[in-house]
């Protein structure tokens, strides 16, 4: 179910942006009927990281997960995609390469990497 939280983050405009973000693309030009948006979406990995902390807490009852745990996945289900615009992972391909030189050289918008060990 949905608690107070979880309603609340939904009500928010954040949230209600992503009713207008497609999750497929331009999938739909050539499969009429298929429509998925980054709200559904969001929607869905919310109830699954729900279902898997709930499932992880019943097999691993040492681990402690809490109901604070469990809505805390919960919530970061819910807004993973908050910050995507449309068509973003376009530049998914150009920004691991940039990433990957950055590597090499150290550092990332001028911040140095911290030295691994």
């Amino acid at each position: 179910g949905m608690c107070a939280v979880t309603i609340a983050i939904l009500d928010t405009p954040q949230m209600q942006r992503l009713r207008g973000l497609k999750q497929l693309g331009v999938s739909e030009m050539t499969y009429m009927t298929t429509t998925h948006c980054r709200f559904e979406h969001s929607l869905g990995v919310a109830h699954l990281a729900e279902q898997v902390m709930l499932n992880i807490r019943k097999c691993q009852p040492l681990l402690n997960i809490t109901d604070k745990d469990v809505l805390c996945v919960k919530i970061a289900g819910l807004c993973h995609d908050l910050g995507h615009g449309p068509f973003s992972h376009i530049y998914d391909g150009p920004f691991q390469r940039l990433r990957a030189e950055a590597r090499k050289k150290g550092c990332w918008l001028g911040q140095e990497f911290p030295k691994e060990k």
